[in-house]
């Protein structure tokens, strides 16, 4: 089994360099030109927006990340104008007074503490209109001291409204009948630029993206994207601040949105909206369906179990389950991978494909479905093939495999992923996060279990999965590199046969700390807007300010734990991983002892997994949920009935001589 590793290892170094290869093919876009007028709208569709400015046809379009639903319009503002996210629910629930409106200077220094990062008022000259409600887009205009001028009226009517070069108009309204309303009243005077249209809240079933279009551009028209998100049609709030005509600057985390040529931008923002929709409907089913896999091989395991001596069907149906649950992530990563190909090959059939709401529901059905049968095929293969390749051994290879292919082919699967935050929830624009790199890490144990590999192979497969999550055009993520290199650092120790000295417990961990930081460091050559730029900033700034980035994290984690329920199902799976290594009950006893270390080892990993990625509690669900599945298949492996004696061959009767 250890012939798996010379390929995958192969891969992944190979691969690595043709990352930035693929990359830097790519043309760079046009930029989006400064606009004389931002116009934000809290409550947005993307077929609204389009309707609302259909007279001036928008040259750009395409969507543009959102804060959580339960953060107000106050942080919303702010972040846009600070181009940097802002968190100012604190603040307004301690005065709830001023949430109904433009917050008092007390509440606006309180919001100025708890973002001691947030750089205000580097701006061209501002003015703020806003329909009665939405004085907090007030905000917008906030200087680097002092409190903001409260914004000036703004109301459905006729009178024209005039933009100016060099001067910055930031209009307010509530909906999409109040962008037509203001659509049409606009009047540019010589030298003006054009219109940014940004949406401020999701619409229902898009994740956490709003439209964002541009009227008026000068030049070729196309979809966004930037170098924060790296995807076509796609910007991060933090990319307006620097696109308003100031550019980049010290304190922001995004970039200048860029402009993709598209002959019709209308058509492909709708065909966007409405994968969008269907890739939020079908993980709604995906997960319960991953989650029913795993409670249905529960219950046969319990039946294997309450069978003593005869296993009988409840074994086999136990197996197949198993390897149904670990088969599905890697059925659903490949029909993520395979959707943008069908969409374009149903696009070649029919340009007007996937304009039409109605195809919503059945592009996600054929999404869910897709991913189902290419697992259910990978568990069947994985058992027949056991009797050569243990199931558990192969399916993790076939899901670490992926992981690294859909990475070195642009990440367009792990960017819109049934299982885990998506591009469009704002969590991850590109690179691997944490839901996926929590299943490739608990697959490592999975092939280091069954295969079996020692402790060297192990922590060498550790090592280049931590090299392919590090790599700025690869997986660009700090805390999985980190993760991943501690981990390959504690095999060797766990796994290697005899008692661990200390000072080569030391030593190991003081190199997989310095292997991980030059990970790190190097994917934050990207520049402080890429994700591993923040943790390479934080880094040179000194070790205390690194090691608060795990306080950061931590701190997270706990609020995720406060805030959700289901927050815990990951922990106390890691958890109960840990104690079948440590102290196993029952019948689990008999496992054998390699078994019990690699488990332990994962559930170390899981822990370090929580302590240095900001959603590692819900990242654990995924680890977890592989790990407690290594000691039922080794259980079941255990209680296999014994084979029936082969038959003897027949004797051939003796030839009666005549």
């Amino acid at each position: 089994m250890r012939w798996l590793l010379v390929p995958l290892m192969v891969a992944v170094v190979a691969l690595s360099g043709a990352g930035p290869a693929l990359a830097s093919s790519q043309v760079a876009p046009e930029q989006v030109a400064p606009p004389s007028a931002l116009v934000l709208v809290e409550r947005l569709t993307t077929d609204g927006a389009l309707d609302a400015t259909r007279p001036g046809r928008p040259e750009v379009a395409g969507f543009v990340s959102t804060l959580p639903v339960q953060q107000p319009l106050a942080s919303r503002v702010l972040s846009l104008a600070a181009g940097r996210r802002v968190d100012a629910m604190d603040a307004l629930e301690a005065n709830p007074a001023a949430a109904s409106g433009l917050p008092d200077p007390g509440t606006v220094e309180r919001i100025r503490a708890d973002n001691p990062s947030a750089r205000f008022g580097r701006l061209p000259p501002t003015e703020v209109l806003a329909y009665p409600g939405l004085e907090a887009a007030g905000l917008f205009a906030l200087g680097p001291s002092g409190p903001p001028r409260p914004p000036g009226p703004l109301g459905p009517g006729d009178r024209p409204i005039a933009l100016r070069p060099g001067q910055l108009l930031v209009l307010a309204v509530p909906d999409a009948a109040a962008l037509a309303d203001l659509t049409g009243r606009l009047r540019w005077a010589e030298g003006a630029g054009p219109v940014m249209v940004v949406g401020l809240r999701a619409a229902p079933g898009r994740a956490n993206t709003a439209p964002l279009l541009v009227l008026r551009q000068p030049g070729a028209s196309g979809l966004v994207t930037s170098g924060s998100t790296r995807r076509l049609g796609l910007v991060a709030l933090e990319d307006v601040r620097p696109t308003l005509g100031v550019g980049p600057s010290e304190g922001d985390d995004g970039t200048v949105i860029r402009l993709a040529a598209d002959p019709d931008p209308a058509a492909a923002a709708t065909r966007i909206d409405r994968r969008v929709a269907a890739l939020v409907a079908a993980r709604t089913w995906a997960i319960p369906l991953l989650c029913l896999a795993a409670v249905l091989a529960l219950f046969a395991l319990v039946a294997t179990w309450r069978g003593r001596g005869r296993p009988g069907r409840s074994a086999s149906a136990a197996r197949v389950l198993l390897a149904l649950t670990l088969a599905l992530p890697s059925g659903y990563l490949l029909a993520s991978m395979a959707e943008p190909v069908a969409a374009q090959v149903w696009r070649g059939f029919d340009p007007g494909a996937l304009r039409d709401p109605g195809t919503v529901v059945p592009w996600a059905v054929a999404w869910v479905t897709s991913g189902i049968a290419v697992a259910a095929a990978l568990a069947a293969v994985a058992l027949r093939l056991r009797a050569r390749v243990p199931a558990p051994a192969l399916l993790g290879v076939v899901l670490i495999g992926l992981v690294v292919g859909d990475l070195v082919l642009g990440g367009h699967g792990l960017s819109q992923p049934l299982v885990g935050g998506s591009a469009w929830d704002g969590e991850r624009f590109y690179g691997l996060g944490n839901g996926y790199f929590a299943f490739a890490l608990a697959s490592v144990m999975l092939v280091a279990g069954f295969a079996p590999l020692s402790a060297a192979a192990t922590a060498a497969l550790l090592a280049g999965l931590g090299v392919a999550d590090g790599l700025p055009r690869l997986g660009a993520d700090v805390g999985g590199a980190l993760t991943s290199m501690l981990t390959a650092a504690a095999a060797l120790v766990v796994l290697a046969p005899g008692r661990p000295r200390v000072r080569r417990v030391v030593l190991l961990a003081g190199l997989a700390v310095a292997a991980a930081v030059a990970v790190a460091l190097g994917a934050g050559l990207g520049g402080p807007v890429s994700h591993a730029g923040h943790f390479a900033e934080r880094l040179r700034n000194g070790p205390a300010d690194a090691a608060g980035v795990v306080v950061d994290q931590l701190a997270r984690n706990l609020r995720l734990l406060a805030n959700s329920p289901f927050a815990w199902a990951g922990p106390l799976q890691v958890l109960l991983a840990g104690l079948i290594a440590l102290r196993p009950p029952g019948q689990l006893r008999q496992l054998p002892d390699w078994i019990r270390r690699v488990l332990g080892l994962g559930a170390l990993g899981s822990l370090l997994l929580i302590l240095l990625n900001d959603t590692g509690v819900t990242a654990t669900s995924a680890s977890g949920l592989f790990l407690l599945a290594i000691p039922a298949w080794a259980w079941l492996d255990q209680h296999r009935p014994p084979s029936p004696p082969a038959p003897q061959p027949r004797s051939r009767p003796a030839e009666v001589g005549h």
